[in-house]
């Protein structure tokens, strides 16, 4: 994987519906893009833009807990907690850089 995702290094996270006979078909086109929503999600706070980057949370909240990926839902929601609320930088870079480990786990487990 390239970008945003390159030199993590971790074990490969499964989809709780990889075994899923619809879901497993799609789940390649979610996973496929989620170099596009850390890289997005990175850019926002860069640019301390936390509107963009609590709806990036928010999509990225209910589409990774839709597709099996409970892990990813449970960061991105932290993530857009902590910008709604304190919008501590140090926290929300913690949660940022946990958020690109699991999405790089994802790509690792799905093979891509």
């Amino acid at each position: 994987m390239q970008g945003e995702l390159s030199g993590v290094t971790a074990s490969p996270l499964k989809s709780l519906f990889a075994d899923d006979e619809i879901i497993a078909d799609i789940l390649p086109v979610f996973v496929q893009n989620m170099p596009r929503y850390v890289s997005n999600l990175r850019d926002s706070v860069e640019r301390r833009d936390w509107v963009a980057s609590a709806k990036i949370c928010h999509d990225l909240k209910g589409t990774a807990g839709g597709y099996g990926y409970p892990q990813i839902g449970q960061v991105a929601q932290n993530l857009e907690e902590e910008i709604k609320g304190r919008c501590q930088l140090p926290v929300i870079e913690s949660y940022l850089a946990d958020a690109i480990t699991l999405c790089h786990r994802a790509v690792l487990g799905l093979g891509c």
